[in-house]
């Protein structure tokens, strides 16, 4: 099997919820990443983790999904979740109507996700509608959001490559 991994960000034009958007662009640009589009990744944004995200997922070895998150962890905390986590503990943490935890659950039901799903959200700071730029702690974390998400690409390639022929991996989370 080809990998294929899509990667989604996720968000608004507003504060801290732009995260998701501003990862994408920074990850088109990541010279890693760059090489393998669009063959291999695919990288998307969207404004609602609805049923955008859950189309043209067939084929995909992987699907990765970076949101802006409120767990009531401190500002620029970086959680890294597999799809059970996210379908049973995240269903507060999006700001989307309906969230991420939702749309995962349906993608789940419906066999829709590849065996690989991860969801890297940073902890935004309390929500500015107003601001168009990231809150300072959110801006610092962005460095480290995009190098995990760009070692999380690296690392299913890697896993990939040792696979046995034929073999089926099972998804983490």
């Amino acid at each position: 099997m080809t990998v294929r991994i899509r990667i989604v960000g996720v968000g608004s034009p507003a504060g801290d919820d732009r995260l998701g958007w501003l990862a994408a662009r920074a990850l088109r640009r990541r010279a890693a990443l760059a090489v393998l589009i669009p063959q291999v990744v695919t990288i998307a944004g969207f404004d609602r983790p609805g049923m955008g995200l859950l189309q043209g997922l067939e084929g995909l070895t992987a699907l990765i999904v970076v949101d802006a998150v409120r767990s009531g962890a401190a500002a620029g905390t970086l959680h890294r979740l597999g799809v059970s986590e996210v379908t049973h503990v995240c269903g507060v943490l999006s700001s989307h109507g309906f969230g991420l935890a939702q749309t995962l659950e349906l993608g789940l039901a419906m066999g829709w996700l590849p065996p690989q799903v991860t969801v890297f959200g940073l902890e935004m700071a309390a929500a500015d509608a107003g601001s168009e730029s990231l809150s300072a702690k959110v801006a610092a974390a962005m460095p480290v959001l995009i190098q995990s998400v760009e070692r999380e690409v690296l690392e299913e390639l890697a896993r990939d490559s040792r696979a046995p022929l034929g073999g089926v991996r099972r998804s983490r989370g």
